[in-house]
């Protein structure tokens, strides 16, 4: 069995990718996987300041949702990342936390 973390980068419940992540979800469960789905909608997430202090920290300074989430990211043995796709690229909000 493995853990799995599924964040949907969306900010509409319900979205295209949002519902592509629920019927993810419902075929890893069904396969006798553990997973827990993150979104990232309502989520306080701010931009990188580039201070470098998560390198000796090992976590960022920013006090947001980030830390909860990445603390959860490196506790799984796979990640699924659902977005929409604006102007040919992934969402801002996915992107944000990518950089952080």
């Amino acid at each position: 069995m493995k853990k799995i973390i599924v964040i949907s980068t969306s900010l509409r419940t319900g979205s295209n990718s949002d519902m592509l992540a629920d019927q993810f979800i419902e075929g890893a469960r069904a396969a006798g996987h553990e997973v827990e789905k993150i979104s990232l909608a309502g989520k306080d997430i701010k931009f990188c300041k580039g201070c470098l202090a998560c390198q000796k920290l090992g976590k960022c300074v920013i006090k947001d949702d980030v830390n909860d989430i990445m603390q959860k990211v490196l506790n799984a043995d796979v990640v699924c990342w659902a977005t929409p796709i604006y102007y040919y690229e992934m969402s801002g909000q996915m992107k944000t936390l990518i950089d952080r």
